[in-house]
């Protein structure tokens, strides 16, 4: 009894809230779906209680898109086309070594500074970048 009207005072929630125009918090119905299922389910009615936070999942999943609000994720941002390139000293200093090292000290000092500044690792994308960009012109620079 108590499941039938939690029910339909949330159909009619649901209602009220379309009518005024106002979002739906579609993350929070989808939790509180699944916590109504999981305690369906602690209390002895499993079927009920899977159905109900399996729907949950279901709108934790496709709700936004069924609200009309499937949008794409935002894109990366654009490189800067205004960037200066970077001079070879300033290569060189950011990663630790003589300006005209060779190519495996230069490598060395690339995955040293990468192990510790990748974005995976928690490091800064754009301090990678940096890295990467200045391995590139040492590398490229060196002739080899």
């Amino acid at each position: 009894m108590w499941l039938l009207l939690a029910l339909i005072a949330g159909l009619g929630l649901w209602y009220w809230l379309r009518k005024q125009r106002r979002k739906i918090p579609a993350a929070w119905l989808g939790v509180g779906g699944t916590l109504a299922g999981a305690v369906l389910v602690a209390k002895g009615m499993p079927v009920i209680g899977a159905l109900v936070a399996t729907g949950a999942g279901l709108w934790l999943r496709y709700g936004a898109a069924l609200l009309g609000r499937d949008e794409a994720p935002p894109a990366p941002p654009a490189p800067q086309a205004g960037r200066q390139a970077i001079s070879r000293a300033e290569a060189a200093d950011l990663l630790g070594v003589s300006p005209d090292a060779d190519r495996e000290t230069i490598m060395a000092a690339y995955r040293h500074l990468m192990a510790r500044n990748h974005p995976d690792a928690g490091g800064s994308a754009g301090l990678a970048a940096r890295i990467n960009a200045a391995r590139d012109l040492l590398l490229k620079s060196d002739g080899k």
